[in-house]
């Protein structure tokens, strides 16, 4: 059975849960659902190597469980024409969080990553892997349903090569 498969019967699962339970904070009541849009940086590590691929467009759309934790999909993508790299991946993602006030939340994220990079500096790799990083949701409106997103994750890490970078992400809940 391939990884994908696993990743849906638990996102199905998590949905179904979030849906029964109850929002219990400020931030919270906003609302259960969100998407997330928004823009990292990334650098692939290949030994004594390093390099910035540049441009990274990330895609969340996620769900709050409780008030604790919240449940995320991701998709992101990026091409560059140094080195000719191309990069798309996809992932599942937990999120516990805390509310430090009513504007302010921090969080992490631990999840797995299909992968699909391709670049003439450090060769091709496919591949299912743990992701995991963290970072500061600011909500912005009196409502609690506008936000920015400042993080920084570590995509992959595998076989000398690592892939991280820090992000900025605009967020609404619906």
């Amino acid at each position: 059975m391939k990884l994908s498969i696993y990743k849906t019967l638990l996102l199905l699962s998590l949905t179904v849960i979030s849906f029964h339970s109850k929002a219990d904070s400020s931030i919270d009541a906003a609302g259960k659902i969100y998407l997330q849009a928004g823009y990292s940086s990334l650098n692939i590590n290949y030994g004594k190597y390093s390099y910035n691929i540049g441009s990274t467009y990330t895609v969340y759309l996620g769900g709050n469980v409780n008030e604790h934790l919240g449940i995320e999909l991701l998709g992101a993508t990026t091409s560059t024409t140094d080195y000719s790299t191309t990069l798309n991946f996809d992932g599942i993602f937990i999120k516990p969080k805390l509310a430090l006030n009513d504007h302010l939340e921090m969080f992490a994220r631990i999840g797995l990553n299909e992968l699909n990079l391709s670049t003439s500096y450090a060769g091709s790799y496919t591949g299912s892997y743990l992701a995991y990083g963290g970072g500061m949701n600011f909500y912005f409106t009196d409502d609690k349903k506008q936000y920015l997103q400042i993080d920084y994750m570590n995509w992959a890490h595998n076989n000398g090569y690592s892939l991280s970078g820090a992000g900025i992400s605009y967020g609404y809940k619906f």
